[in-house]
């Protein structure tokens, strides 16, 4: 199996446990010139996308364990998105260095690594992934993800960079309300997300690109009306971007960036629930 076969067989199988196979070495990187991979994945119909909304529980509500689950249950459809458009990225992007198709295949085994956590607490509480509705917002912009840099601003910097900020905030929730297993997986996908983030701000700003340039440059990479306000979970911790190789000024203009969507009522919970401070 080539990389490309790979990457073609999580994106063509609809099972769920299809997406989860991980070959035992990296396969071989041989390129398909001009290939175009689907716009949409293979899903069965028990993991099928879906319309209907469904809410992540507030953390004030994380008290209760089914909330907690419901909570992993989120990420898990999260984590699935990634490995299948992370595998979108291999196969649509067949001349990008091989160091960067190489980074790739290694978060997709990291991402299946969180998926198979994920799934593993929720079924033993007695869920499974699609016995709740699967949004599939992170496929929604494969139309604006056309290039190498765009795709990591989106993935990359945006998705997973939000990622920094929830997976913190519901390790700390999950840590205050005693589930410290639950913790635990909250604690191992946080470290992987600052590496992903990393990956990210490698190939985007590989030309030297430093301090506020870095931040216009990313705006420059959006696509509105998809904003920056993606890229930050409702409670922000600077200092993660910064330790996810990013400057300090892309930090500080990530902090201060709003829009018309933005709401402080899940940050002021978070400050009351976790005991969290302005800019911590």
């Amino acid at each position: 199996m080539t990389l490309n076969e790979f990457a073609a067989f999580l994106i063509g199988s609809g099972k769920l446990e299809d997406k989860l196979y991980s070959p035992e070495r990296m396969p071989e990187d041989i390129l398909w010139p001009n290939y175009i991979p689907p716009d949409k994945p293979e899903r069965s119909t028990k993991i099928s996308f879906s319309d209907k909304k469904s809410k992540m529980p507030r953390v004030e509500h994380l008290n209760n364990e089914e909330n907690r689950v419901l909570s992993l249950h989120q990420f898990a459809n999260h984590e699935l998105m990634a490995v299948e458009l992370f595998a979108w990225g291999i196969l649509r992007f067949q001349d990008a260095p091989a160091s960067v198709r190489k980074s790739m295949y290694k978060t997709i085994l990291e991402e299946q690594k969180h998926l198979r956590l994920y799934l593993d607490s929720i079924r033993a509480w007695g869920m499974d992934l699609g016995d709740r509705s699967l949004n599939y917002i992170f496929w929604k912009q494969t139309p604006n993800m056309q290039s190498l840099h765009k795709f990591y601003a989106i993935m990359a910097l945006t998705f997973e960079g939000a990622n920094l900020d929830f997976s913190l905030i519901y390790q700390k929730a999950f840590e205050k309300f005693e589930d410290y297993k639950r913790s635990e997986i909250m604690e191992i996908v946080h470290q992987d997300e600052i590496r992903h983030v990393k990956r990210g701000a490698k190939v985007i700003f590989s030309e030297g690109v430093s301090g506020e340039d870095q931040w216009e440059r990313y705006r420059e990479l959006l696509v509105h009306p998809f904003t920056p306000r993606r890229a930050k979970g409702f409670f922000y911790f600077p200092e993660l971007r910064t330790k996810a190789g990013l400057s300090q000024e892309f930090a500080d203009r990530l902090g201060m960036y709003q829009d018309d969507y933005e709401s402080s009522t899940n940050a002021r919970i978070a400050q009351s629930v976790l005991g969290l401070g302005s800019g911590s």
